[in-house]
Formats: C-alpha cells, sequence, structure tokens
C-alpha cells in the first residue's frame, strides 16, 4: 500500500471511530445526576464506568452506569428511546470511609491504598467492588449482581453481595451479615454459575460454600433435602373475562433438591370460582366456609376464600410440575393468585416463602407467608 493511501485509510478510519464515540452508550453525567437527585439538585456525579446490556424483556438494551458523588456510589440504569435516555431504576451505597482500598487475604481484612500494578475494571469503584451482569434461569435478560463494601461495628470494614433483577432486589446480603465466616473473613465473596444459573457465596471455602438459587421471585438457600418450587410460567385459556371460565395452567419446576412429598398451596383472595381439572393430580379444592388449618391460631378455622392444595411426591431436582385448574372472575380488576410450598423438615413443617424474605409477600388466611402471582383480566 503506498504512502498517500495508507494516509487516506488512516483518515477514514479516524472518521468512523468518531462517528462512533458520537453515539453515546451512556447517559451523561448531568443526565445521571438529574436521575439520582432529582432536576433541581446541584450535586455532580462522576461516572467511573458504563456498559450496554439487556436487563429487561424488551429487545431495546439498557446502559448501566456506575457513578459517584460525594461520599456514595450508585447503579442506575437507562433506556433508550426516542433519541433521549429514559432512567429505568437506581441502587445507592454509602461509605464514610470512601476511598482506595482492597482485600489483604493473608490478614483477612481490608486495607487503604492500591495494589501496584493493578487497575481497576470498567465496572468497579470504592464501595461498589463488583458488578457481574447474569442470567437467571428462564430468562433471556440479565440481573445484576453487586459486591458492596459496608462499613458497620463491630465488624468494621466488610463486603457484602446484593442482586437485582429488573430493579427488584433479590438477593440481600446483610441477612448474611452476622454469618460467622463473614464475621471472621470480611468478606462474602461470591461467584456465578453459567451452568447452574446460581449464586454461590463462600464459594473457595470447603465448610461455608452455600449455593443459592432462584424460584422467580428471591434468591433461595439451595439446602438438603429441601425442594425450591419455582415458578416457570402461567397459561390462561382463553383469557379471562368476567363471569367467562378459563382454565389455568402454572408450571414449577424444583430447583433445590428430591423431596418425598412437597404441598403446593394456591389461595384465592378475591372473589371468582374455582374448580378442579380432570387433568390434576393430588389436588384438593376447599371452598369458603370448609375447615383449614391456621398456624398463627395453631387450631381449624373456616375458609374465607378458596384454597387449592396440590400434593407432589416423590419430586426430583430439575422437574417440572405442572398445576391446572378453572377460574371464573366476577370482578373486572385485575387479580392475585397467594403462592406458597412448604414441606416436612423432620417434625418441622418448612415453608418458602417466610416472614424473612426479601420478595414482596402477603399473608394468607392460614397465616403463612406468600408470593402474590398477578393474573389480568381482560377489559372487553
Amino acid at each position: 500500500m503506498s504512502l498517500k493511501n495508507l494516509l487516506r485509510f488512516l483518515l477514514l478510519s479516524s472518521l468512523v471511530l468518531t462517528q462512533g464515540c458520537k453515539q453515546s452508550d451512556a447517559p451523561t453525567s448531568d443526565e445521571v445526576a438529574k436521575a439520582l437527585f432529582g432536576p433541581d439538585s446541584d450535586k455532580t456525579v462522576k461516572i467511573l464506568g458504563s456498559k450496554v446490556i439487556n436487563l429487561d424483556e424488551e429487545a431495546d438494551l439498557e446502559s448501566i452506569v456506575l457513578s459517584r458523588s460525594g461520599q456514595s456510589e450508585s447503579i442506575s440504569v437507562y433506556k433508550k428511546l426516542d433519541g433521549n435516555w429514559k432512567f429505568q431504576w437506581k441502587q445507592e451505597f454509602n461509605l464514610l470511609s470512601l476511598g482506595d482500598m482492597y482485600y489483604d487475604l493473608s490478614k483477612k481484612s481490608w486495607i487503604p491504598g492500591v495494589i501496584q500494578g493493578k487497575e481497576k475494571k470498567v465496572l468497579e469503584g470504592d464501595c461498589i467492588r463488583r458488578i457481574v451482569l447474569a442470567d437467571m434461569p428462564g430468562d433471556n435478560f440479565n440481573s445484576v449482581f453487586v459486591e458492596v463494601l459496608s462499613e458497620e461495628p463491630p465488624l468494621g470494614l466488610f463486603s457484602i453481595p446484593f442482586g437485582y433483577r429488573k430493579g427488584k432486589k433479590i438477593l440481600d446480603g446483610l441477612q448474611l451479615k452476622e454469618h460467622e465466616e463473614l464475621v471472621r473473613t470480611k468478606r462474602l465473596d461470591f461467584e456465578y454459575s453459567q451452568k447452574d444459573k446460581s449464586i454461590r457465596i463462600f464459594p473457595t471455602s470447603p465448610n461455608y460454600s452455600q449455593e443459592f438459587v432462584f424460584n422467580g421471585w428471591e434468591m433461595i438457600p439451595n439446602l438438603p433435602m429441601q425442594p425450591v418450587p419455582a415458578f416457570v410460567s402461567m397459561e390462561i385459556v382463553p383469557k379471562l373475562e368476567v363471569g367467562k371460565e378459563s382454565k389455568i395452567t402454572i408450571q414449577f419446576k424444583n430447583r433445590g433438591n428430591f423431596a418425598s412429598v412437597t404441598y403446593l398451596s394456591l389461595s384465592f383472595p378475591d372473589e371468582g370460582n374455582v374448580r378442579m381439572s380432570e387433568t390434576s393430580q393430588g389436588v384438593r379444592i376447599y371452598n369458603k366456609g370448609q375447615t383449614v388449618y391456621n398456624i398463627i391460631e395453631r387450631r381449624q378455622i373456616p375458609a374465607q376464600h378458596t384454597l387449592l392444595e396440590a400434593t407432589k411426591e416423590g419430586w426430583g431436582t430439575n422437574f417440572k410440575y405442572g398445576i391446572s385448574f378453572y377460574y371464573t372472575p366476577i370482578k373486572a380488576d385485575n387479580t392475585f393468585i397467594l403462592f406458597r410450598s412448604s414441606f416436612k423438615y423432620y417434625k418441622e413443617i418448612v415453608s418458602i416463602p417466610n416472614r424473612e424474605s426479601i420478595s414482596k409477600i402477603q399473608i394468607d388466611q392460614q397465616g403463612f407467608a406468600t408470593y402474590p402471582l398477578e393474573i389480568k383480566i381482560d377489559e372487553r
């Protein structure tokens, strides 16, 4: 190639790169500041890094931004609509002693300063130490997991993970801050398994390594002899209309361990008629007025509304189980089905969710915590 042609090639290449840079893949620092603190705030932010990735079911990609303002660091998510960045959600973390820190494995503590020759990654701050973008089972988009440095007596400086799916918290490391291994090491390390699509805390510890699996609402510890029924799908045929009957099939997958018997309960707090499907196996329906057990009162009570209970025997890991029933809504408003699962662990009944769950829960007529499952009514 001649010198003239080489110069022409380099000039054209630089123009292409310049034009590519103009197509911003992240909002400006001013746009981020307004999204985080409001349009009238005079606070400023420094953008530490950003990445374009899919964070919801829609085809359009989002931009996740790591930023710093004062003693706080934030992750915030934006979607580009009609040429403008639209704010989606944020999570902010504060640290009084914000600054360069590194973890000293030999001392099992966080030390001020930097490791010579080691540069920070694109999505790595001083408080938000690490960001892992990973897809959960059944999702075609990514959730966001972060390792956050915190300070709290008597622990001092320690790091814990948090997880967010479409902006909603699915893993809360603060629930583990009294874990004896965290107290000892001051770092609750985690890793993501692409094969199992799960999170494992203390991954290198032979005694404390623990897997967490996603059940459709939150990350659940995968314990021995414990099933973890995970929501997979809900099919409604035909669409729900007031006064008309539809068949609803809800699919679950056991992402936990084998269980000899698992109980799945669906409660219908809104008025509506429920009847059993001809394909139902191990299903029993308790209508309003029939006797059900209340765990708080520790006695039998008359049911306030319909309860459907399914008994699944011999449920193996990663096997699906579907519950089918017919439902006729009598109100035009969208409604909820309350779901919970339980199993016997020796003489104890263990239920998912429980009152310590980080997901939104609702207490059912029997006093159990449940996950609300929304079902929409066709407004014709």
